[in-house]
């Protein structure tokens, strides 16, 4: 089967979406299946074709990293989408905007086309009464559409044809992600690690406002790993708080290199405002390292709390010092095991393929059937 995906991004760019896009097409790829990731020269030196990892990849322009510059670049990838396309099986829009050019594919090649819905934007978009009738347009096309969280789903179902929205959860590739050897220790002290970009919404500020009173109890060392415009600020209060001994930032690691990062910490911290589906809490869980993370959007979907990890209140330092001091007080290799089977049973890359496949089945005999 050849499959096709329209994406903003892909690799060498890291984050939840490109490493979802990733892990998904190399399981397709492992199945032997032909898979093509048409996405924007996002970085400067990135070639207009390559085969990376059994993937071929094919960029186009880029326009900048902004609206405006997203709306452009959608538009432009046209063009590439409908080279790519040309005897596809499936093709596949892995951000809401994509629903323009995969139903333009569709209109040209009768090629049946899915959706993938991640960025939390769309939900305020389809609060906006105004914008909703151009998305109610921009997926009239689209065969099936995929949420990653149930608040997604629902947002999708206003826009759309509900009985085309599935809810679903991001999926981690276990063969990757699970117990190794640390990256590093600390003897004596409790290891925290935080994989987040430092832009606000990930609220890493508060995970290291809650620091001061988690050492009060325990000896800690926070490692953050993670590039973004809120870098200066977040180290500037590193040097507020007094906790230059106590914090490091890694800076933006490849997904390679993050196993044995997660495998080192005791505990993972998801501090964010929203998250649909936290990548970064799945990769813990699968390293089997307890995680505590907000209660928002889809990360109680992930997170059993007090079984797999603790939830605590978005935003709020003395709520995460007071649950962090808690996980770090139990079992780690209880509660670690604990996430592992969890993620293993729920959101491991092989499930997320298996209903891929399944729908891009169900899809493709529907085309078949004679009219």
């Amino acid at each position: 089967m050849k499959v096709v995906f329209h994406a903003v991004y892909y690799l060498p760019e890291f984050g939840g979406m490109e490493s979802h896009i990733q892990s998904l097409a190399w399981e397709l790829r492992d199945r032997g299946h032909d898979v093509h990731v048409v996405c924007g020269k996002s970085l400067p030196g990135l070639a207009t074709y390559e085969l990376l990892d059994g993937i071929h990849v094919h960029r186009t322009s880029w326009f900048g990293r902004n609206p405006v510059g997203w709306l452009l670049y959608t538009g432009w990838s046209v063009f590439k989408l409908l080279k790519v396309a040309r005897g596809a099986d499936i093709v596949h829009g892995e951000s809401f905007p994509s629903g323009w050019p995969v139903t333009i594919a569709k209109l040209v090649y009768g090629i049946p086309t899915l959706i993938t819905l991640h960025e939390t934007r769309f939900q305020k978009f389809v609060r906006k009464a105004l914008l909703r009738p151009g998305l109610r347009l921009l997926y009239l096309g689209v065969d099936h559409i995929f949420a990653n969280s149930l608040p997604q789903a629902e947002a999708a179902r206003r826009v759309a044809d509900p009985r085309k929205v599935e809810p679903y959860v991001n999926a981690c590739d276990t063969k990757i992600f699970h117990r190794t050897a640390p990256a590093f220790s600390q003897p004596g002290k409790k290891i925290l690690v935080c994989s987040a970009r430092l832009i606000p919404k990930k609220g890493v500020r508060h995970a290291l406002e809650a620091m001061p009173a988690i050492l009060a109890r325990y000896p800690a060392h926070l490692y953050i790993v993670g590039e973004g415009v809120l870098r200066p600020e977040l180290e500037q209060l590193v040097q507020q708080l007094k906790l230059q001994d106590s914090v490091t930032f890694l800076g933006k690691r490849p997904n390679t290199e993050m196993p044995p990062f997660l495998s080192s910490g005791d505990v993972a911290l998801v501090p964010s405002f929203y998250e649909e589906t936290s990548i970064a809490a799945l990769e813990a869980m699968a390293c089997e390292t307890p995680v505590a993370a907000s209660r928002v959007g889809g990360l109680p979907q992930i997170v059993e709390d007090k079984v797999s990890g603790v939830l605590f209140e978005a935003g709020n330092s003395a709520d995460i010092a007071e649950k962090v001091i808690w996980l770090l007080g139990q079992s780690r290799e209880q509660m670690g095991a604990a996430a592992r089977r969890r993620v293993m049973e729920k959101w491991d890359v092989r499930v997320l393929a298996d209903r891929h496949l399944a729908v891009y089945e169900e899809l493709l005999g529907r085309k078949k059937k004679p009219r």
